[in-house]
């Protein structure tokens, strides 16, 4: 059987002596695949070679120098002291940062993550976190350094952990999963009045309802199951409209939330259409909402989602907008129906005069694109009055009802629920 990459490396490092410390660098060489494209395989080869030739020339004859994989390597350098190897990570990016004869015009970049390391240490446990800390690199943006903290260890352990993916299969298995209803209340022109609903996932757990664990979310998206959450939350409100067309000649719509990776899943986004309009639902029935953040990163693709899905009848809601760096541009180029304004502003809006402007802001660009707009987190009477006077169309929030069953909501609307 062949010796994997990783495995070759490990073994070398476990058989490596140092003292009294040594920094082991997790790098990512950025736009290979650019390279390939542009200057073709051989010329990205070359420049790969190159890179690896040079990595071993800065560690030095006492070090570990290993391609990992693809565009990623490792070193492990002897150092003197533990707080030097921030000063050795950048004296390693200058180097790599030189420009390179065979790249052409390539925009060269890299991201580094460092752990340090004593010895009798656990090899295994140091190449994590340096990867760890090079994915967070990556993540701040190009030519980034990160060292590994517990701060690392903690935010992937709330966003990115395995045992959410167990949880999940068991509340599925128990029938455990679940969607409410949140009220969504008009409140334009001095009324209001219940007019719409978002469905939010919901588990129960020794006979109580309440929200996915924080992180959930985000590990099911880690490991490819997104679409799945997303397939049972489809399959649910689409159950829902056939069992419950008295209410949807009381309210204007419902919707649920489609997850980024989703989205971008051509696969699920087939089937998902095909589904849609199988139920031929009512034009304006059933509204998706995507996040500011999803629609900027996935533009084209969510651009097409939403124009394919239009034309079977389906609404979409601009989620969260603000909380990214989304331009007023985008609510002209997108074809989404309405605009729901990110809560951090809304919390504030009673006493924060920038909150205030803020929102004013988002709902006049808004309605000057043919969009209305949705104002999430209201939770008192004060922020709703401000909410009025900016002339926001809907209001979602505490202060009229949380996510509630959806016997509830059928009471709400002077429907019995039916058994």
């Amino acid at each position: 059987m062949a010796v994997s990459s990783y495995d070759k490396l490990l073994r070398q490092l476990q058989g490596w002596r140092y003292a009294p410390y040594a920094a082991l660098f997790h790098v990512d060489l950025h736009n290979v695949r650019g390279l390939n494209r542009t200057a073709g395989p051989k010329v990205a080869d070359r420049v790969i070679a190159d890179f690896g030739h040079r990595l071993a020339q800065w560690a030095g004859a006492d070090s570990v120098s290993e391609r990992l994989w693809s565009n990623e390597f490792v070193v492990a350098k002897p150092i003197d002291h533990s707080q030097t190897a921030m000063e050795e990570a950048i004296a390693l990016r200058e180097t790599l940062m030189t420009r390179q004869p065979n790249a052409n015009d390539w925009a060269q970049a890299v991201s580094i993550g460092v752990t340090c390391c004593k010895p009798g240490g656990d090899w295994t446990q140091f190449l994590r976190q340096a990867a760890l800390a090079c994915e967070d690199a990556k993540y701040r943006g190009l030519n980034q350094i990160v060292v590994h903290s517990t701060a690392i260890e903690e935010r992937r352990t709330q966003l990115v952990n395995v045992e959410y993916l167990e949880d999940f299969r068991q509340l599925q298995t128990a029938g455990a999963l679940t969607l409410h209803p949140q009220p969504i209340f008009r409140i334009g022109g001095g009324e209001t009045r219940l007019a719409k609903a978002e469905f939010l996932m919901r588990m129960e757990k020794n006979g109580v309802v309440m929200p996915l664990p924080r992180g959930m979310i985000e590990s099911l998206e880690r490991f490819g199951l997104a679409a799945e959450l997303d397939g049972f939350a489809a399959n649910y409100i689409l159950t829902w409209l056939a069992e419950n067309g008295a209410a949807m000649e009381r309210l204007q719509s419902v919707s649920i939330n489609l997850s980024a990776k989703s989205v971008a899943d051509g696969n699920f986004m087939y089937r998902l259409f095909n589904d849609v309009r199988g139920a031929r639902l009512p034009r304006g029935q059933l509204c998706f909402e995507i996040t500011e953040t999803t629609a900027v990163e996935h533009l084209d693709v969510a651009s097409e989602a939403i124009e394919e899905f239009r034309s079977i009848g389906c609404g979409f809601s601009l989620d969260d907008f603000g909380s990214g760096l989304c331009s007023f541009g985008y609510l002209q180029s997108l074809a989404v129906d309405e605009v729901k304004i990110d809560g951090r502003f809304v919390r504030q809006i009673a006493h924060d005069t920038p909150s205030r402007e803020i929102v004013s802001a988002i709902h006049r660009v808004a309605h000057a694109t043919g969009k209305r707009t949705v104002a999430e987190f209201v939770d008192d009477r004060r922020k709703l009055e401000v909410l009025r006077e900016i002339g926001v169309d809907y209001a979602q929030g505490y202060l009229f009802y949380p996510a509630i069953p959806s016997e509830k909501l059928l009471e709400l609307l002077g429907l019995a629920a039916t058994v």
